[in-house]
């Protein structure tokens, strides 16, 4: 996934599947590089990141994230740090809290924050200071079975828990969980939890064993259930079976059932060739269109085309054009939507098939399926939402996008790999734009429910 390009301002996240959630990192400008690189590699496990170098953890700052990391170089953590910590942990969040060789203050103070102000366990800091100087290895959940994978970077001291509290996620030892290099707390009824380690080289992308280290974060991330690897966007059995029927449907002779009720609809329909139909979303059933204001241009240019299309409301645009045998569905419910579908090959290549389903008022679609290979897509909009998906190339691409409220989208998936997207929008305003382009096959799911004031992202797979 070392080719998703993300630029996000939202969170989950995500939230669920390949959840998109939102990930704070705190850091100084000596911290810089760290930054860099634990953003890259958590937006890689689909969270949408913001870094703050403000030397003060404040509620404002923590509000709807999933995740903190704090890394904030020697600055300490005083009474409204731990305040706000104790209330963010206590609602669910997560804190992964470090501090480095010699930071003597901020050490007392992550101590302190675990032992006062959370009073969930009991430990302290073993060994001399020095820099990245003790071994580190994975344990437990969040070990993996390929022992050469456990070995991480050196911390720079270890961590005696002297009461047994807390999980131990990385140790000094292959076996023991006697000194931990990484150890996390639970706290409140909500799933918040605090993780404790020390020292800030583990963090570059430059030390040795850095590829376990982006391992640790994907199981961290899983363990919390944050990140969910397996979760990935492709037809479903049900999808197969609609795309089956439509695929399957056999035409002969151009055929038109259209039952027409209401006022002001305007209707200009045009079949050329042989064996094409406009038939109901069920494949039995007359079209029907019931409303007003509902103005329809309907071309099937080619041999067998089939159509379905069940609309019902008022200042409906709806302008179709399929070459050849495309196939489609469209169930319209709601006023003012604008829907403007066009499905075409070259030289008669490919099998699409489309299925758009809006409730509610004033949206705009737009979906372009062309070219070679076969496209499917699978829309289901729900309110006052802007969809253009444009499927093209010569690869077979899968989309399904569904929506509710003012959220908006924008996706195209070109070339000659195979490309499959899932998108789930809820929540407040959101706006994605997904860019699959490539001859390498790609993936891409979102299921975001957008708590911040509004949420964007731009992805680009390639």
């Amino acid at each position: 996934m070392k080719s998703l390009l993300f630029k996000i301002s939202f969170l989950l996240f995500f939230c669920s599947p390949v959840l998109a959630n939102d990930l704070l990192i705190f850091y100084s400008s000596n911290e810089s590089s760290q930054y860099s690189n634990l953003k890259s590699e958590f937006e890689d496990l689909g969270f949408t990141v913001t870094g703050s170098t403000s030397g003060t953890v404040s509620s404002s700052l923590l509000s709807g994230k999933e995740l903190v990391i704090d890394i904030t170089g020697t600055s300490n953590c005083g009474s409204t740090c731990k305040t706000n910590y104790e209330s963010f942990i206590g609602a669910g969040g997560h804190l992964i809290i470090a501090a480095e060789n010699g930071a003597t203050n901020r050490l007392g103070n992550i101590e302190s924050l675990v032992e006062s102000k959370l009073s969930v366990g009991a430990f302290y800091y073993y060994g001399s200071y020095c820099n990245d100087c003790y071994y580190s290895n994975r344990r437990g959940d969040f070990a993996s079975s390929t022992s050469s994978e456990n070995v991480l970077p050196g911390t720079d001291t270890v961590l005696r828990v002297t009461d047994g509290s807390g999980t131990t996620v990385a140790s000094n030892s292959y076996q023991s969980d006697y000194y931990s290099t990484w150890h996390q707390w639970e706290y409140g009824t909500n799933g918040g939890t605090i993780t404790v380690t020390t020292g800030y080289g583990q963090f570059l992308s430059t030390v040795t064993y850095a590829a376990n280290m982006d391992a640790l974060y994907e199981s961290y991330a899983t363990e919390l259930s944050l990140y969910t690897a397996t979760v990935q966007s492709g037809i479903t059995s049900n999808q197969t079976t609609e795309f089956n029927t439509f695929r399957n449907k056999s035409v002969n002779g151009n055929q038109i059932y259209i039952t027409q009720t209401g006022n002001n609809n305007t209707l200009n329909i045009l079949q050329d060739g042989d064996n094409n139909l406009i038939i109901g979303t069920d494949l039995s059933s007359n079209a029907v269109i019931n409303g007003d204001n509902n103005a329809l241009d309907l071309d099937q240019i080619g041999n067998d085309n089939v159509l379905g299309l069940d609309i019902t409301g008022s200042s409906n645009n709806v302008a179709v054009t399929q070459n050849q045998d495309q196939r489609a569905k469209l169930d319209i419910t709601g006023s003012s939507n604008n829907v403007d579908l066009d499905q075409s090959a070259i030289n008669y290549v490919g099998e699409h098939y489309m299925s758009v389903i809006i409730n509610g008022n004033s949206n705009n679609v737009d979906i372009d399926q062309t070219e070679t290979g076969n496209k499917k897509a699978f829309i289901d909009i729900d309110g006052s939402n802007n969809l253009a998906l444009d499927q093209k190339g010569t690869g077979n691409h899968y989309a399904e996008i569904t929506l509710t409220d003012n959220h908006s989208v924008d996706v195209t998936q070109d070339g000659s790999g195979d490309h499959n997207a899932t998108i789930n929008l809820s929540g407040n305003t959101s706006s994605v734009t997904l860019t699959q382009d490539s001859s390498t096959s790609q993936n891409y799911y979102l299921y975001q429910n957008c708590t911040q004031t509004s949420c964007s992202a731009t992805v680009t797979q390639n």
